[in-house]
């Protein structure tokens, strides 16, 4: 039977009619409308063909075995047939969203992704019996030499975002702070300074028509303040020391309303309406820092909650029972200190930097 590789031609062009077919991505040509398997591989020029596991590869469909004695008939018209072929032992198998892969060699998700044709917005998942089941990560491997056929499937990626305290999900990364803010639930009538909380950075304020990529590491919140308006009947802020001018900018551009005073001999920093992480009593909270005289040489130390917080199931965090007056409210006393890993430096840390410690504190109890 005979064959004709991409390096050969026959000696009358016009008395054969060749047909085409792709070997590893590239194009083969080939004389016989019915080959062997083990004639695909000549013609490839990948010999010795016992080396090799051949695959089909259809448009459609799973990858399956293709033995060298096997004849494969050549369609006449229409795409031509593409092959895979991989020196190797022998062949394995995996499923993949119930249908029934052939497969030779190392597997990753990479060679998943390819030979099942899996688009970009759908996640690979292992199936595991007595664990749950493994979202593949890039580069990752399958080892299909084990017991058994490992199962795989996939599912289109989700995007999360909270919203004041309100999950939400996406099916694409790009997100509207108009469209989150709607599916929140939230009230567009009302004046908001929105504000967006990633982790490891200070918050910044965002508009209405400002987009957020969910792909951005650490992405944590979309907060809400009211926006003050002076109309006559404001509360007035108190400001009666002066913050580091950094600390100041801060508060202002994550729309914090706050203040400063001295109570009892200490200084205090007062920020009102502080937003709660889903699994407390409640969704806000006025939360007081102590703000020592020689800081910020000196270090902020724990924080304050005013009305006292529980968990929706009513138990209170642990070391938290003491309480502490505050121009004459009694705030609850959070015992939370640096470790020896966070230890404070005066030309790095702040007032930003500590709320960073506030809200992991918070969050923690939580599981947010």
């Amino acid at each position: 039977m005979s064959t004709l590789n991409t390096e050969q031609a026959p000696s009358d062009p016009s008395s054969h009619h060749h047909q085409t077919i792709r070997v590893n991505n590239e194009l083969v040509r080939i004389v016989d409308h019915t080959p062997t398997g083990q004639q695909v591989l000549a013609a490839a020029n990948l010999r010795p063909e016992m080396e090799y596991a051949l695959l089909l590869w259809p448009s459609t469909g799973p990858t399956r075995e293709v033995g060298l004695e096997e004849v494969i008939a050549l369609p006449e018209d229409g795409p031509s047939l593409e092959f895979l072929a991989i020196r190797a032992d022998g062949i394995s198998y995996f499923v993949l969203d119930d249908d029934r892969y052939a497969w030779a060699g190392p597997l990753d998700v990479e060679a998943i992704r390819r030979i099942g044709r899996v688009p970009s917005n759908r996640q690979i998942w292992l199936e595991r019996r007595d664990e749950p089941d493994l979202l593949l990560q890039p580069g990752q491997a399958v080892d299909l030499s084990g017991s058994g056929v490992e199962r795989l499937y996939t599912r289109v990626q989700m995007w999360r975002l909270d919203v004041q305290g309100e999950p939400t999900e996406w099916d694409r990364p790009e997100v509207g702070v108009r469209e989150a803010l709607v599916k929140a639930g939230s009230d567009l009538t009302k004046a908001w300074t929105i504000v967006l909380k990633v982790k490891g950075q200070e918050p910044r304020q965002v508009s209405l028509e400002d987009v957020i990529d969910l792909n951005t590491p650490g992405i944590e919140r979309l907060w809400l303040r009211p926006r003050q308006v002076d109309n006559g009947d404001a509360p007035v802020f108190r400001r009666e020391f002066a913050l580091l001018p950094k600390d100041e900018a801060f508060l202002t551009a994550a729309g914090h309303h706050w203040e400063t005073f001295t109570d009892g001999g200490r200084r205090w920093l007062i920020i009102d309406e502080y937003p709660l992480p889903k699994g407390y009593n409640l969704s806000v909270c006025r939360l007081a820092l102590d703000i020592p005289q020689t800081y910020p040489a000196a270090q902020i130390d724990m924080f304050y909650c005013d009305p006292p917080l529980s968990l929706q199931g009513g138990a209170a965090p642990a070391q938290t029972e003491a309480r502490q007056a505050i121009a004459g409210a009694s705030f609850q006393r959070w015992s939370r200190h640096r470790t020896s890993n966070s230890q404070w430096s005066p030309a790095r840390d702040n007032v930003s930097t500590h709320l960073g410690l506030v809200d992991e504190a918070l969050g923690r109890e939580v599981g947010a």
